[in-house]
C-alpha cells in the first residue's frame, strides 16, 4: 500500500511541475517529453496565405505556431488553407457545420457582410476588458494589446461598424495595411534626371545634400499638373509618335473603379458614403478624376496602348513603363518577377484640382473569432499575438510587410527593412494620408460600375466628340452610380432581415 501511496504523490509531483513549467511558457513538447500528458484547447484557424503558393508563408506560419504553443502549452493550432475564391462560399457552410473556425483572416472585401450575416463575434468586451487591466496596472506589455490607439488610423477603418442604436461594434484586429500607390522606376527617372533638375528634385536627399537615387520624396508630385509634366518627360515615342516608353501605364480592361478610387480620393472625393448606401463618385471631383485619367491617355498619349494580354503590373516589371498604379504590397512581387530589381520607390497620388494634399485609399485585413468560436479566450489570445507587436515583426521577417501599428515603425526590425528595401521608405507616410477604400459590396458593385468606366476609357474621344456610348463623362458617371445604388438597396435590404434573425436570436 505504501508503494501504491509513493507512486501517486510521484505523480501528483509530476503533474504540478508541469503545471508551473507550463505557467512559466515552456513548451508543450518539453512537456510531453518527459512522458506527461496536457489537456490542450484545439484553436482552428483559417487563411488563404498558403505555403503551396509562397514558401515564406510556410517559414511564416511554423514560427507563429512554434512561439505561440510555446507561450500557450494548452492551445494546440489547426491551421486550414482555402483558396481566396472560394473563402466566402466555404466559410458559410462551415459555420453551419460540425467543425467552423474559431478564427480566420477576413479581407475588408467580405469583413462587413460577415458581421451583418452574424458571423463574427463582437470584440468590444474583450477590449475593454484588456483596457481595464492595463489602466488597473494589472497589465504593462502594450506590444500585445489591441486597443485603437495603438493602430494606425487607417488601419482601423474597415474593422468595425455602427449598429442600429448608433453604437460602435468592432468585429475585428487589423494585422496588415495596404495602399494604393504610385510605383516608379528610378532607373529610368536617375538616367534621365542627369539632364533635367526638375526630374532630379523629385528624389530624396541625404543629411549631406546630396541627392539620394535610391529614394523619391514623399511629396514628390505637387499636382495633377506636375504629375502630367513628369510622365510626359519620361515618355519616348517614335518618328510616328508611337509610345516606345511610357511614363505612366494605363489599362482599360479590369481595373475601373480599382484604380479610379485613389485618383478620386486625391482629387477630395470618395466612392461611397460610410453607410455604405449610396455611390458618391458622379461628382465634379469625380468627373474632374476620370477625365484626368482618359486625357493621359488620349490626349497626353504618355500609357502604351491598352491591352488584354499584359497588365500594367507585368509591363513595370519588364521596366518598360517609367510609373504604374500599384500597392504599398507590391515591392516584393516586383522583386520576385524582376529576379532581384529593387531599384524603384512609391508615392501617394498627387493632389487633383479639387484636392487638399497627396492621398491614396488604404485598407487593413483583419483577423475575426466566429461567433462558433469554442475557446474564446484562445481565439483572442491567439488575436493579441499576431497582431500585436511581435506579430508584426514576423510578418516583416518572413513576408517583408510593414505594419499596422504605431509601435512596429520604431523599431529595429522596420529600421533593417528600410536599410535593405529603400523603396519602402514612403511606405508608412503613404498609409497614413489614406482614405477609407469602398468597402461594402465590392465585387458586385465591380460588376456594375467596371465596364462604365471601361467604356469611357476606351471611347473618350467619341464621348467628346458626341458620337460616344455616353453623352458626357459626367452622365456616365451617373449612369454607373445609378447601377452601384441598386446593388447597396438590395443588399441593405438582404441586411435588415439578417439584423431581424440576429435580434430574434438575442444577438447584437
Amino acid at each position: 500500500m505504501s508503494h501504491l501511496k509513493t507512486i501517486a504523490w510521484i505523480t501528483l509531483a509530476l503533474l504540478l511541475t508541469a503545471g508551473v513549467f507550463a505557467r512559466a511558457g515552456m513548451t508543450r513538447r518539453w512537456i510531453e517529453g518527459i512522458g506527461v500528458e496536457t489537456e490542450r484547447q484545439e484553436l482552428r484557424v483559417w487563411d488563404w496565405w498558403s505555403a503551396s503558393t509562397n514558401e515564406e508563408y510556410g517559414a511564416y506560419y511554423a514560427e507563429i505556431e512554434k512561439t505561440f504553443e510555446a507561450q500557450h502549452p494548452d492551445i494546440d493550432i489547426v491551421y486550414q488553407i482555402v483558396p481566396f475564391g472560394n473563402y466566402v462560399q466555404k466559410l458559410s457552410t462551415a459555420m453551419v457545420g460540425d467543425t467552423p473556425p474559431d478564427v480566420f483572416q477576413s479581407s475588408v472585401y467580405w469583413a462587413e457582410g460577415f458581421y451583418q450575416r452574424g458571423m463574427l463575434r463582437p470584440l468590444d468586451d474583450l477590449l475593454a476588458a484588456d483596457n481595464g487591466l492595463l489602466a488597473a496596472g494589472r497589465a504593462s506589455d502594450s506590444g500585445n494589446s489591441l486597443a485603437a490607439e495603438q493602430f494606425l488610423p487607417t488601419a482601423w477603418r474597415h474593422n468595425h461598424t455602427v449598429d442600429k442604436d448608433g453604437n460602435t461594434v468592432v468585429f475585428g484586429i487589423p494585422q496588415i495595411i495596404d495602399a494604393s500607390c504610385i510605383v516608379w522606376n528610378l532607373d529610368i527617372l536617375q538616367q534621365e534626371a542627369a539632364a533635367d533638375a526638375e526630374l532630379r528634385e523629385m528624389f530624396a536627399r541625404r543629411p549631406d545634400g546630396s541627392i539620394d537615387y535610391d529614394r523619391i520624396r514623399f511629396d514628390a508630385l505637387r499636382d495633377w499638373d506636375h504629375f502630367r509634366r513628369i510622365v510626359d518627360k519620361l515618355t519616348i515615342r517614335g518618328d510616328e509618335g508611337n509610345v516606345e516608353r511610357a511614363g505612366f501605364v494605363l489599362s482599360a480592361y479590369g481595373s475601373g473603379a480599382g484604380a479610379f478610387s485613389p485618383w478620386l480620393a486625391a482629387n477630395g472625393g470618395r466612392v461611397q458614403n460610410e453607410a455604405g448606401t449610396k455611390a458618391l463618385f458622379a461628382t465634379p471631383e469625380g468627373v474632374e478624376t476620370l477625365e484626368f485619367l482618359s486625357r493621359l491617355y488620349w490626349v497626353d498619349k504618355v500609357s502604351p496602348p491598352f491591352r488584354r494580354q499584359m497588365t500594367p503590373a507585368e509591363l513595370f516589371q519588364e521596366r518598360k513603363v517609367a510609373s504604374v498604379t500599384a500597392g504599398t504590397w507590391s515591392g516584393k512581387d516586383i522583386t520576385r518577377n524582376s529576379l532581384g530589381w529593387t531599384h524603384f520607390g512609391k508615392t501617394a497620388f498627387p493632389p487633383g484640382p479639387s484636392g487638399d494634399g497627396p492621398r491614396t485609399v488604404t485598407w487593413g485585413n483583419m483577423l475575426v473569432i466566429t461567433r462558433r468560436a469554442e475557446n474564446v479566450d484562445a481565439a483572442w489570445a491567439y488575436l493579441k499575438f499576431v497582431c500585436g507587436l511581435q506579430g508584426s515583426l514576423l510578418r516583416s521577417k518572413h513576408l517583408g510587410y510593414n505594419g499596422p501599428r504605431f509601435d512596429f515603425y520604431a523599431t529595429d526590425r522596420w529600421q533593417e527593412a528600410l536599410a535593405e528595401r529603400p523603396y519602402l521608405s514612403n511606405v508608412k507616410q503613404i498609409c497614413l494620408v489614406g482614405e477609407k477604400l469602398r468597402h461594402t459590396e465590392i465585387t458586385a458593385v465591380d460588376h456594375q460600375a467596371n465596364p462604365v468606366f471601361e467604356s469611357v476609357l476606351l471611347h473618350y474621344p467619341e464621348i467628346v466628340e458626341g458620337s460616344g456610348p455616353y453623352e458626357s463623362v459626367e452622365a456616365a458617371l451617373k449612369v454607373a452610380a445609378r447601377n452601384v445604388d441598386n446593388v447597396y438597396a438590395r443588399y441593405h435590404e438582404q441586411v435588415d432581415l439578417w439584423l431581424t434573425e440576429r435580434r430574434l436570436r438575442g444577438e447584437r
